[in-house]
């Protein structure tokens, strides 16, 4: 018998219909991939069962039964629990309080702490990860976090937990010992659905998936049974690859267009992309941050264009052509409820009379050119997907003239067809004569597109690889403090 069954879950947005009679099953101590380009309905399908919206239609089965939810409590209570991409921990209470919050064990209105505390030990244990249950969760990594979100989901019994794109801000050694703690709940018979755009993840470690497409689900079978390719075909209804075939070397006569000096020296060329590497805490986001004048301490001494220049925000980054794509963009580079003319607008309205129409023309013809999907300029950029939501924080640097850019991340948490949008992008700017610093967790991403790719370690350039020399375990090798 399944644990969870969806039968012809329908749900509209505005009369847009974003699931069109889907159904689903989960068997007990199964992971179950879901996969599906962005705006395929996967988060409305799993907001239904976490209950956190309900269905125009359909129904909802739990071992065998029929249920209707109203609330997430409904949900937790019937032992079903969503860990999200943003974890939902207060950073100041330690790992056992967020587990037990609003919950705590008392005895006449006292709270047990020595019950919490060992509950808490008891818990991560049985995951296999032995955690300081009174440590704030402020001062832990990321894979520790989601350890405290898997642990209050089993403290409130969970049977199911639904986990969204769990190991996107993951280093390769936090994601595997994510995917241990994963094995660990199938064999005590927890069932796991795991979002994912990364296919390597699906194969390595859920036993079946099932790809939507456009509302729909369009395929389920054991992953064991699936190609790469086969995945790709049912979530984009054509063959696509990602287009990661190394490009053309850069023009090895080109100006420099940046130059940094200090605790990391570096220079990026025009028309050159160059790839940052290394694990996650080696600094590859504070030297892009100080660069563009978003930390106090800046990046050291920088040149552009040959030229010394003083940048202490990032008014003044903009102001030298300088752009910044961090890594998230939903808070560092968007306004959410802008419209997506506005967004594009805002790096380049800087002079005290904004031509509208001006504005309207260039914030068309790039949504256009970079292939935004969007009801019309006047969307509010929230209601995009993920792929052009990156897509329009490119539109709002080239709208201001930039002509270095300095990516963090650019294809986080974005499908396979956006990801190829956006290699496309990285290219054509570099073709234009633009300079590309970019940092990225994927070392396949730099190989492809980077000329050359320099490697941090405890903030400092462990070393640089030129492009027919690098490979995955020399940059591995570099992060890790060893010699290439």
């Amino acid at each position: 018998m399944s644990l969870l069954e969806l039968e012809g879950i329908t749900k509209s947005f505005s009369g847009v219909r974003v699931l069109d009679h889907v159904d689903l099953d989960v068997r007990p101590g199964e992971i179950h991939a879901l996969a599906g380009e962005n705006g395929a309905g996967k988060s409305t399908l799993m907001n239904i069962v976490s209950g956190v919206m309900a269905a125009d239609s359909g129904q909802m089965l739990w071992e065998g039964l029929p249920v209707r939810l109203r609330s997430p409590r409904d949900a937790m209570d019937l032992g079903i629990s969503f860990v999200h991409q943003e974890l939902a921990l207060v950073p100041q209470l330690s790992a056992a309080e967020n587990i037990f919050l609003g919950r705590h064990p008392s005895a006449r209105g006292w709270v047990r702490w020595r019950d919490i505390h060992q509950q808490a030990s008891e818990l991560f244990a049985s995951l296999g990860h032995p955690i300081d249950p009174r440590r704030p969760v402020g001062d832990m990594s990321l894979a520790a976090r989601q350890l405290v979100e898997i642990a209050r989901a089993l403290a409130f019994r969970a049977r199911l937990i639904i986990m969204d794109e769990p190991t996107a801000p993951l280093t390769d050694q936090d994601a595997g010992c994510l995917f241990r703690t994963l094995q660990n709940l199938r064999q005590r018979g927890v069932s796991v659905i795991y979002i994912s755009h990364r296919l390597g993840e699906i194969f390595r470690i859920s036993d079946r998936v099932t790809v939507m497409r456009d509302g729909r689900r369009v395929l389920t079978e054991d992953t064991a049974r699936m190609s790469e390719g086969a995945i790709v075909r049912a979530m984009v209804g054509t063959e696509l690859k990602e287009r990661l075939d190394v490009r053309p070397p850069s023009d090895a006569t080109a100006t420099e267009a940046i130059r940094i000096e200090g605790s990391v020296d570096l220079t990026v060329h025009h028309g050159e992309i160059v790839g940052l590497a290394g694990l996650a805490g080696a600094g590859r986001a504070k030297l892009l941050e100080g660069i563009f004048g978003a930390r106090r301490h800046g990046a050291g001494r920088i040149s552009v264009n040959g030229r010394a220049v003083s940048i202490r925000t990032p008014i003044d980054a903009i102001r030298h052509g300088i752009a910044l794509v961090a890594d998230d963009r939903k808070t560092k580079g968007l306004v959410l409820n802008a419209s997506l003319r506005d967004n594009i607008a805002l790096a380049g309205s800087r002079q005290v009379f904004i031509q509208a129409a001006h504005e309207n023309r260039v914030a068309a013809r790039l949504a256009g050119e970079l292939r935004i999907k969007c009801a019309g300029l006047d969307q509010a950029v929230q209601y995009l997907s993920g792929g052009n939501q990156q897509k329009a924080v490119l539109a709002k640097w080239l709208f201001a003239g930039a002509r270095i850019f300095l990516l963090d991340e650019p294809t986080r948490g974005i499908d396979v067809r956006s990801k190829a949008e956006i290699y496309d992008l990285v290219r054509a700017l570099a073709r234009d004569g633009a300079a590309v610093l970019m940092a990225s967790s994927e070392h396949e991403e730099l190989l492809g597109l980077a000329d050359r790719i320099l490697v941090m370690h405890r903030g400092r350039i462990a070393g640089g690889l030129p492009r027919g020399e690098a490979n995955e375990e020399r940059i591995v090798r570099l992060a890790t403090g060893g010699v290439s």
